[in-house]
């Protein structure tokens, strides 16, 4: 048997911020890093998808960020420094009608300093294909949520700053870092 491509994180819905609120940096470690990436909500019940059908089983990608503390001894698998309170930032959702065969993300955060930019592209196919690995592990549910093609790198979070993101130069995310 193979060993899986990709890794998943499962959090807490409290780890969400949505409606543009802002994210308020928190004082257990010095530094944090946010990560750029893709996602997708599930708005179908699925197991075992084809990567073929993955594309019945969503309806639009939105750009998001997740936020990982830097400068401490964290393992990896301690929920409270991978799924704190506001730790996943999610867009709105940018239907699949308005997107060809990939979907290109930019974020741009600015501040301060200067600005500092992060861009993807992710295929249509790459998306199915997350889709359908996914719900070999699990029962996807409505409202889930899968994250794609994060930037590995990530950019450190300053107070101050305010985060814009883009799906195919569509505006998805909004956000100010406090």
């Amino acid at each position: 048997m193979s060993t899986p491509e990709r890794s998943y994180h499962l959090m807490a819905d409290s780890t969400m911020l949505v409606n543009n609120k802002p994210f308020f940096v928190p004082h257990f470690a010095p530094e944090f890093v946010m990560h750029a990436a893709l996602a997708v909500r599930i708005h179908r019940l699925g197991k075992n998808i084809a990567p073929r059908f993955a594309h019945r089983y969503f309806e639009s990608v939105a750009a998001c960020a997740v936020v990982e503390p830097r400068g401490m001894q964290a393992n990896a698998f301690d929920a409270r420094f991978t799924a704190f309170d506001g730790a996943f930032f999610l867009g709105e959702g940018v239907a699949l009608a308005g997107l060809d065969t990939t979907a290109g993300f930019s974020v741009r955060a600015c501040a301060e300093t200067e600005p500092a930019d992060a861009t993807a592209t992710i295929t249509a196919e790459q998306i199915h294909e997350a889709v359908a690995e996914a719900s070999q592990y699990f029962t996807l549910k409505m409202g889930d949520i899968i994250v794609l093609g994060s930037d590995t790198e990530g950019h450190r979070l300053n107070i101050g700053e305010h985060i814009n993101a883009t799906v195919n130069e569509k505006e998805s995310l909004k956000m100010r870092i406090k």
